[in-house]
């Protein structure tokens, strides 16, 4: 089911960080569902959170949500609204009941391309590393 996100909700992501590989990546996905979707976490910052405490917040759903912290030590954010200006959608597996609400997955479209997947890619800021 398509998701409506605030444009100001706070997106993270981790890796693939190329092109080429998030492209794979929503290729795998494709194949399991029969979308191009690849994964990421989102939320609305709750009134006086700092931007800090989203990233931890999501940062604790993502090791939820079995992204190993060892294996993931960079991640990356963005606005929804910069995913949105790009085209892109927000989508929650309604069938599955142990997504998490934080985890949400980005269509990349029909027929993604590299361009596609760069644009993607484009939406978010430089690498944070974790904390450990």
């Amino acid at each position: 089911m398509q998701a409506n996100i605030p444009p100001d909700a706070l997106v993270m992501r981790f890796t693939p960080v190329q092109a080429a590989a998030v492209l794979n990546k929503a290729a795998q996905e494709h194949r399991r569902t029969g979308h191009y979707r690849v994964s990421v976490f989102a939320a609305v910052a709750r009134q006086g959170e700092s931007v800090e405490a989203v990233e931890a917040r999501l940062l604790r759903a993502s090791e939820l949500g079995h992204i190993d912290p060892a294996s993931n030590l960079k991640y990356f954010t963005c606005r929804a609204g910069a995913l949105l200006e790009r085209g892109f959608t927000f989508w929650k597996y309604d069938d599955d009941p142990d997504e998490l609400p934080e985890h949400y997955s980005v269509d990349l479209g029909d027929s993604p391309t590299l361009d596609d997947a760069g644009r993607f890619l484009g939406a978010f800021g430089p690498a944070h590393r974790r904390s450990r």
